[in-house]
């Protein structure tokens, strides 16, 4: 008789007569104190899997989302959401055509519930609770009610995971999708269907059109597919691909916009080094979670669909990032899940107090970076403390001037003084001769003639990204040897993200 290989996770060519033995002694089962007498247990117990860490990752998440200022890309989503729905389709001609299935969640979202930093990351924070929910149900579905409320537990409260439940991007749905799609495709496999096979496939297409990259993911499912339900690859494929098409037009336009990414490095050993801490959103918990899953890696068919997850998009989007520019840590949010998964996989062998202690020191470990993200500046720029800086020193008749060129994007500056800055109190922005997200242009349009369009403000800000030593240096177009020639730099201020300079005239234009 064939018997069934429980620990196979590398494919075989051929049935095996014997089984390996469970390297981890998991044959010889371990009562579950969730699972004791589970028939007789109320239904309550069934709901705790994933409701509990739905309503943890919602405090958890919720806490201070409307504090931090937007930065670079979230000013990008603000941006799009509050354009015009004919104006933000003309631009996506033209930039981040690849995730405008997303800006169209995010435009819908803000025309309902408006546009404040709190409310457009409301959509993230619900695709993050209902990530956590999932976690815990397929946790559950494989290795038992304990495996499942840890593991939902454990992605709960990591920083990473509020980090993007606070971020108005993208990567929070991908997110979701991710783990809905893992989950509809082990339904499928343990019970074939149809029904559930269109059920992935759809889960598939919501996944890829919010970010093709995520795809990757397929390559997890197919290994484990092809590793331990061979009778079902042709099922699989077939919803694969066609749950795959839709984001294939996506890819091919999308590929036309390639400047937007020129920027990414190409990854290296010390990216690697690194990911942990990306993913996880702080060192410690980040190498503490990867060390509990790592015992889990060799484990039966239960831990092969988070091993194949956790390992094979990471190692193709690293691959990838060898040839083009694609590799970012937060590209791979969607794999965090499969790390809680494996880490609870490990601790779930002992006693259930025993692993919400492991819980718990994760989340020790994450409390200083939970903190700093929810500071003012915490996503990286500090909108706010320049819209202190413009409100309280403004004066009637001052100018503002942005630096179109610095790295980190030309709509940058003037997104934040729109954004945060009371129309009244602004300085006049003399040298826009078009406003940000006109005519298919995401930034603004400028006057070509600056020392004529200046004219003679008594006193010019200037808004620059990055920390500049000297605000004038490299200043795009003519900007900076008009301004050096008529005005004086008198006060400079750092704020976290910007160089923000007020400088008064010396000498009068003519």
């Amino acid at each position: 008789m064939t018997v069934r290989d429980e620990t196979a996770i590398i494919p075989r060519l051929r049935a095996m007569k014997r089984p390996n033995a469970d390297p981890w002694g998991e044959d010889w089962y371990a009562p579950d104190e969730l699972d004791i007498n589970r028939k007789r247990l109320p239904r309550f117990f069934d709901l705790l899997p994933w409701v509990v860490p739905g309503l943890v990752m919602g405090l958890v998440g919720g806490i201070g989302i409307g504090r931090p200022a937007l930065w670079s890309d979230e000013l990008a989503t603000w941006g799009m959401a509050t354009t015009p729905w004919a104006g933000m389709f003309k631009i996506l001609q033209y930039v981040d055509l690849i995730i405008g299935p997303y800006y169209v969640v995010a435009h819908a979202w803000s025309d309902l519930d408006g546009a404040s930093d709190a409310a457009i990351r409301v959509p993230s924070l619900l695709a993050m609770i209902g990530a956590a929910a999932l976690v815990g149900a397929l946790g559950t579905r494989l290795g038992g009610r304990r495996v499942g409320l840890l593991a939902g537990l454990l992605f709960a409260v990591l920083p990473g995971s509020s980090r993007y439940a606070q971020e108005a991007r993208v990567y929070a749905l991908v997110t979701l999708f991710a783990v809905l799609s893992t989950f509809a495709l082990v339904s499928a496999v343990k019970k074939p269907h149809f029904a559930r096979y269109c059920g992935y496939a759809l889960a598939v297409v919501l996944l890829g059109v919010l970010h093709p990259i995520a795809l990757l993911l397929l390559a997890a499912h197919g290994w484990v597919v092809f590793a331990q339900y061979r009778r079902q690859v042709a099922a699989w494929l077939s919803a694969a691909l066609l749950g795959s098409l839709p984001a294939l037009p996506l890819l091919y336009l999308g590929n036309r916009q390639k400047a937007q990414v020129s920027w990414i490095p190409t990854p290296d050993g010390q990216t690697l080094l690194d990911f942990p801490k990306e993913l996880a959103g702080v060192t410690a918990a980040g190498v503490l979670l990867l060390a509990l899953g790592l015992f889990s890696l060799p484990l039966r068919r239960r831990a092969a669909f988070y091993t194949a997850w956790a390992i094979l998009p990471l190692l193709g989007l690293f691959a990838a990032g060898q040839f083009t520019p694609l590799f970012l840590a937060r590209y791979l949010l969607f794999t965090l899940p499969a790390w809680a998964l494996l880490a609870a996989a490990a601790v779930g062998r002992v006693r259930l107090v025993w692993g919400l202690l492991a819980v718990g020191a994760v989340a020790t470990f994450g409390i200083p970076q939970q903190m700093a993200i929810r500071e003012p500046d915490g996503h990286g720029e500090a909108g706010h403390d320049v819209a202190a800086i413009i409100t309280d020193n403004s004066h009637d008749g001052d100018a503002i001037v942005y630096g179109m060129a610095d790295a980190g994007g030309n709509w940058v500056g003037r997104d934040t003084i729109t954004h945060y800055v009371p129309a009244a109190q602004r300085p006049k922005d003399v040298l826009a001769t078009k406003p940000s997200r006109a005519d298919g242009n995401l930034a603004a349009e400028e006057c070509q003639d600056v020392a004529k369009c200046l004219g003679t403000p008594p006193r010019v800000w200037v808004i620059r990204l990055g920390y500049l030593p000297d605000p004038l240096t490299a200043l795009d177009g003519a900007k900076e040897p008009v301004l050096r020639e008529r005005y004086q730099v008198e006060q400079v201020w750092r704020p976290r993200g910007f160089t923000v300079a007020l400088a008064t005239m010396t000498k009068p234009a003519g």
